[in-house]
């Protein structure tokens, strides 16, 4: 497991408020708790949220993790891990396809998203996209291209896309012409 400021353990809120995982006010309980810590800590850009010894049904899985990665959405990256529970992914699935919202995740160092069919991950034709990002780390669009051999405003377009859908965040840069690059990277 990670063992960083940018970790959370969820079990230790379940016991410091006396949660039993159920229901939305728990849930916005948590997600308030959880917006707490992370504004405290602008330094990161991605978060990582033990789930392991809780239980929790779809209506706290929505409230207080789906809807925070909503909340975070292009900004900060919300990832899951100690997910071996099969039972507790699927009470985050139908957040995450009622919500539109992506829910990354480890399993150990099994990385994936909660996902259903086509819902949850990146569609057919940006899946190769992210694939690239994800193993190479930050990326360009003009890396992107090279690589897939696309033209570099198609592979720009599918960057933004995986963006825009909450697959990917990006930083600005300056390009080698001195405008305005961005460079994407997994949430992972």
């Amino acid at each position: 497991m990670k063992q960083n400021e940018n970790v959370i353990s969820l079990v230790r809120i379940f016991e410091k408020n006396s949660l039993t995982g159920i229901g939305d006010d728990e849930g916005k309980q948590v997600f308030n708790e959880l917006v707490f810590f992370i504004d405290k800590k602008p330094e990161y850009r991605i978060f990582y949220i033990s789930i392991k010894d809780v239980v929790f049904d779809a209506s706290f899985a929505r409230e207080g993790l789906v809807r925070l990665a909503k909340h975070y959405r292009k900004e900060k990256g919300i990832c899951l891990i100690d997910a071996e529970k099969e039972m507790l992914r699927l009470n985050i699935l139908a957040p995450v396809l009622s919500l539109n919202q992506p829910m990354p995740f480890y399993n150990g160092d099994h990385y994936d998203h909660i996902k259903m069919d086509k819902v949850g991950s990146p569609s057919k034709t940006n899946k190769p996209i992210f694939d690239f990002v994800y193993k190479n780390g930050i990326s360009s669009a003009s890396d992107v291209a090279e690589y897939l051999g696309f033209k570099v405003n198609n592979a720009s377009t599918k960057l933004k896309s995986l963006y825009e859908d909450g697959f990917l965040l990006r930083v600005e840069d300056k390009s080698e012409t001195g405008g305005v690059e961005f460079k994407y990277y997994a949430i992972k």
